[in-house]
């Protein structure tokens, strides 16, 4: 039941060998299946998720953390495919979105700029100045897009189990290597490591439900979901009693655990849910 994450440049074949390696497998094999989920689990735009993965963070975003929302939502989708096992994943932050999980082959694919830039010409019929100037902007949007959300270099190989420089490699080759790692004892689901990816999908799921909500602080085990909302600031419209303060305060507390519960209801696996409101305060 083993989770594969392919992570290559762009024109590497990292789509290629996740194709053969889910094949060799009998795995399933999914990319874009991902953003498509997270649209329709998350009533979002496809296209701003794929903006999210594919484009340089900007100062705005920055400000706002909108793109933290969506790679929220890609997480909790992707975390869902990682929930049933047994899938190869090739597609940008895989390896970054699912860290805390266990039993996840982290692989990256290398390949000569030269072959890749080759590739790029021969399948979108450009001349080798253009293909240089696309391949090398997506490596420098993808190594902005590490270090922004995740503090890290995309080329650290602590990030990975196995870095395979396909150059005097076929496509066959590094297929086999994965397939072995992903075979090995050190990869197969326990009933333990399976709970734990069930709590962090419920978890994920959760917390990207709730963007619109509120900020919240999720944790689950066991299907058992502990949600913790700090202080939220109100503004007054008037004078406000400290007594009328406090009972709109516990009216507000009431309404949220109310909201959160009733979301958290609509995930499959969860249990039971506790929720530790803290009071507003008005300023």
């Amino acid at each position: 039941m083993a989770v594969i994450t392919i992570s290559r440049g762009c024109f590497s074949h990292g789509q290629e060998i996740a194709e053969k390696t889910a094949k060799m497998l009998g795995y399933e094999c999914v990319s874009r299946e991902i953003l498509v989920e997270a649209a329709q689990l998350f009533n979002v735009s496809e296209r701003k998720l794929i903006r999210s993965l594919n484009d340089a963070p900007n100062i705005l975003e920055r400000m706002v953390r909108g793109r933290d929302r969506y790679l929220e939502y890609i997480k909790a989708a992707l975390l869902e495919y990682a929930r049933k096992g047994n899938v190869v994943y090739h597609g940008h932050g895989g390896h970054l979105l699912l860290t805390e999980i266990p039993q996840v082959l982290k692989v990256r694919i290398l390949a000569d700029k030269d072959d890749r830039i080759k590739l790029l010409q021969k399948r979108e019929n450009v001349t080798k100045e253009k293909a240089t100037g696309i391949i090398e902007n997506e490596d420098k949007n993808r190594i902005y897009w590490t270090r922004y959300l995740y503090k890290t270099d995309i080329h650290d190989p602590k990030l990975y189990d196995i870095v395979i420089n396909i150059g005097n490699l076929t496509i066959e080759d590094a297929c086999e290597i994965i397939c072995l790692a992903a075979r090995s004892k050190t990869y197969r689901t326990t009933d333990e490591s399976k709970q734990i990816v069930e709590d962090f999908a419920i978890a994920s799921r959760l917390r990207a439900a709730l963007q619109p909500v509120c900020e919240a602080d999720v944790f689950v085990k066991n299907g058992n979901v502990h949600v913790t909302v700090a202080a939220q600031k109100r503004k007054k419209s008037g004078y406000v009693s400290p007594a009328l303060q406090r009972h709109l305060g516990e009216v507000y507390q009431d309404d949220l655990t109310r909201q959160i519960t009733e979301i958290a209801r609509d995930i499959p696996g969860v249990n039971n849910v506790f929720c530790q409101i803290a009071m507003p305060y008005y300023t």
